[in-house]
């Protein structure tokens, strides 16, 4: 009993009733919580009990057999209700062993059965977490078929209601079949906000005068409710923060009001990315809270840490906050914080050490169910309005389903209080998707005059939602289409707000995207303020590695995103990359060609007095790209000597120099020797296209001899550009550029190439021919039909 006692845990001794059970142990875990749990064991003492030893092939012994020919005490103990062990003490070591009884461990041993008990498993401290696992084995979890009906605040303790409002809303908010004429506790108005039902919120307000007057309640309970609305509805975490800072939040007999006010600031304060603010609102939670609110809180100080990059610390978190609900699987909110931990510490992990089949079990519970639940119902009235929107010869997208909005803005919520980062982001990108689309076709469908700023405030808001929680695909199809097709208003609106957002692990990739794909809709000011970012970045990849732990090539995407910036930056910033440039020659000759690419945005006024150490170091440069691309922007600056050495190398077959070269000068590279170098690059194509070999990535040969039969007719070669673009089985690669410029320059062909080009299978929709490489079939239509084809 002392030994148990040492563990904090409360032995209770049977000597009424000889029931094989020595104990009655009350369990207590690592930080002393009482965990309503009890198990039982059995104790024998003496040396006889050690008279069995079992030893490993080098003779120690790694523990003693306990046995009885009675069958049904063994019995007895496998199927009692309550986890059993076996202790073995040894008096004059005064030491405790002990083994788990169950299905697993008892053995057969003739007439009766056997169970080993381990030396290396002693009644000690250091052995509790192994303990409180056989403890956990004995809590029953809660049956939850048939509650739906039954939902609302007196359907768990009182110390949980909150908690299971926001996580587990489900069994707390009133079932919408029940009316609106019941009077509310709180909790259940807070579980219908959470369920997305904001506006059954709203219907009972009639049969309940604390919401008439909602904003004149003092009671803790009312009061949480209204912060919380105000986060939900307006974004305002200020009540909340208060809340959380309160006398009554910090009564050490409501720790649970504690948890939830820290939990519920934490969740929006890391939505509007004031990632600080949010990891001192939980650090203020304390360390005295009750199991599951404890874990609660860890687990979202991990989200916190893997953010900032600190994975160690973050998974330690996520870890010890498993550990703290593994004795409430009765607690449904419980199980989805484990869930949530279990799917942090998988995507934190290496690929190699990575358990699905763990991952997947632990988060098969019932609130990613009731998700689930909730996004195939709001999924599915908005598919239905949409086509009945069609039916009546509107726009799919003309209709607003705030049904199937708030619905997902639930499963937001729901998710997000879990822990659950992955299925947070999810809805929420499904529901900035829906708001991207009705918001576009309303603006599209109204007359400019009347166009409002409210749809370009919408839309805003939707595409930061996608930077913010991290969906590249998505952003990058929104923005696309925005910045071509309009309002550009409303990504040049998110771009401001990505200008003052940290870079984070979620959201630094979809940050550089969306620079990349719209950075030249910043101000001058913004654009340098970036610019400057990505050069700090590049500068010292190391550490912005460290703090972001990215899962993308920073320095490539980095780059990128600086080539568009660069559109709109001002000199002094050219100048800048200009000499980052200068710097990272021959220090990495992976970046190579990502400077190449850098050189061609960069503008030939920003050069001045670097011009000869510029024009030196394009001399020096091995890598043939980005040589011709830095003597390129001397030539636009009007360096003579750049030009020359740029057509000298065009004359002898360089396309980069080519590209390179300023437009009145192209002329000047055209010779019959270019041609006819241009016309046999591509025959080789063609003759090894037909031998199944393609040589993806080779320079664009097709597109070079397009441009010198347009540019020198008397060098023409019209024949091998037909053979070129019109073979089937010549790779997309290697005809979409020349296919570009055939389109560009249609009106310069010869009529009777333009003619057997309008007949040929290259530019019939759906006779495209090619084999697929790097582009797309769509991309080699796109060449096909550019502008200015007839």
């Amino acid at each position: 009993m002392a030994d148990f006692e040492d563990l904090g845990w409360g032995p209770v001794e049977n000597d009424q009733h000889d029931l094989g059970i020595d104990l009655f142990l009350q369990v207590r875990d690592e930080r002393r919580f009482d965990r309503t749990v009890l198990m039982t064991a059995q104790v024998k003492t003496g040396e006889s009990y050690f008279g069995s030893p079992e030893r490993d092939e080098t003779g120690a012994v790694v523990g003693w057999w306990y046995m009885e020919s009675d069958t049904r005490r063994f019995e007895d103990w496998v199927q009692h209700g309550l986890p059993h062990l076996m202790v073995l003490h040894d008096l004059e070591a005064r030491v405790s062993y002990w083994a788990q009884v169950d299905k697993g461990s008892v053995m057969s041993s003739g007439e009766g059965f056997k169970v080993l008990v381990p030396s290396s498993q002693r009644v000690e401290p250091a052995q509790l977490p192994a303990l409180l696992d056989v403890a956990a084995k004995g809590k029953a979890a809660w049956s939850l078929e048939g509650t739906a009906w039954t939902a609302g605040a007196k359907a768990v303790a009182p110390g949980r209601a909150v908690r299971h409002a926001l996580v587990a809303p489900r069994l707390i908010a009133p079932h919408p079949n029940t009316g609106h004429d019941g009077v509310l506790e709180p909790e259940e108005a807070i579980a219908l906000v959470s369920q997305g039902r904001a506006s059954d919120l709203k219907r009972y307000a009639k049969a309940n005068p604390p919401l008439q007057q909602l904003e004149h309640q003092t009671g803790w309970r009312w009061r949480f409710l209204r912060a919380y609305l105000r986060a939900v509805e307006a974004g305002d975490t200020t009540a909340l923060m208060e809340l959380a800072a309160a006398k009554e939040s910090q009564h050490p007999k409501h720790t649970y009001r504690r948890a939830a006010a820290a939990v519920a600031c934490a969740v929006f304060l890391a939505d509007a990315e004031r990632w600080d603010e949010a990891e001192s609102t939980l650090a203020a939670a304390g360390d005295d809270l009750s199991p599951v609110d404890h874990a609660w809180v860890l687990i979202h100080k991990s989200l916190l840490a893997g953010e900032r990059g600190d994975v160690t610390h973050a998974r330690s978190l996520a870890a010890e906050s498993q550990r703290a609900v593994a004795l409430d699987s009765d607690d449904v909110t419980a199980r989805a914080i484990a869930a949530a931990a279990a799917a942090f510490l998988f995507e934190s992990s290496r690929w190699d050490t990575r358990n699905l089949e763990d991952t997947l079990t632990t988060g098969d519970t019932a609130s990613s169910w009731w998700r689930s639940q909730s996004i195939a119902w709001a999924l599915a009235d908005h598919d239905r309005k949409a086509f009945l929107s069609w039916g009546t010869d509107e726009g799919p997208g003309t209709t607003r389903v705030d049904w199937a909005e708030d619905r997902l803005q639930g499963v937001w919520l729901q998710a997000s209080f879990s822990g659950a980062r992955r299925s947070a982001a999810g809805s929420s990108a499904q529901r900035a998707c829906h708001s991207v689309i009705h918001h576009e076709a309303h603006w599209r469908s109204m007359p400019p005059a009347a166009c409002s700023d409210a749809d370009a405030a919408a839309m805003a808001e939707a595409v930061d939602t996608l930077r913010r929680h991290g969906h590249e695909k998505e952003l990058a199809a929104a923005v696309r289409r925005l910045w071509a097709a309009g309002p550009a208003d409303c990504v040049a609106q998110a771009l401001e707000r990505s200008m003052n957002a940290a870079w984070r692990h979620t959201s630094a990739r979809t940050k550089l995207l969306l620079w990349e794909l719209a950075g030249d809709l910043l101000t001058t000011e913004q654009a340098d303020a970036a610019a400057a970012e990505c050069l700090r970045i590049l500068d010292d990849p190391q550490a912005f590695a460290e703090q972001v732990r990215p899962n993308f090539v920073s320095d490539y995407y980095t780059t990128t995103a600086l080539r568009r910036i660069l559109a709109a930056a001002s000199d002094d910033t050219h100048a800048a990359t200009i000499s980052h440039v200068v710097e990272m020659l021959g220090r990495d000759t992976a970046r190579e060609e990502d400077l190449a690419r850098l050189v061609l945005t960069l503008r030939p006024s920003a050069l001045g007095a670097a011009g000869p150490q510029w024009l030196q170091a394009a001399l020096n440069q091995s890598h043939s790209r980005l040589s011709a691309a830095m003597l390129g922007l001397l030539a636009h600056s009007g360096d003579g000597e750049s030009q020359e050495i740029l057509i000298r190398r065009a004359q002898e077959g360089d396309i980069e120099a080519l590209a390179a070269l300023p437009y009145e000068r192209d002329k000047d590279a055209a010779s019959s020797r270019l041609a006819g170098f241009a016309a046999a690059q591509c025959r080789s194509q063609v003759a090894r296209a037909e031998h199944n070999s393609w040589g993806i990535g080779s320079a664009n040969y097709g597109w070079l001899l397009v441009w010198c039969s347009l540019t020198t007719p008397e060098h023409a070669d019209w024949p091998t550009v037909l053979e070129l673009v019109t073979h089937p089985k010549v790779a997309i690669d290697h005809k979409a550029s020349a296919l570009r410029l055939l389109s560009q320059r249609a009106d310069d062909l010869p009529h009777d190439v333009a003619d057997q080009l309008r007949q040929s299978v290259a530019v019939q929709p759906d006779q495209l021919r090619g084999v697929n490489a790097l582009a797309s079939s769509e991309e080699l239509r796109e060449s096909a039909f550019g502008s200015g084809w007839p």
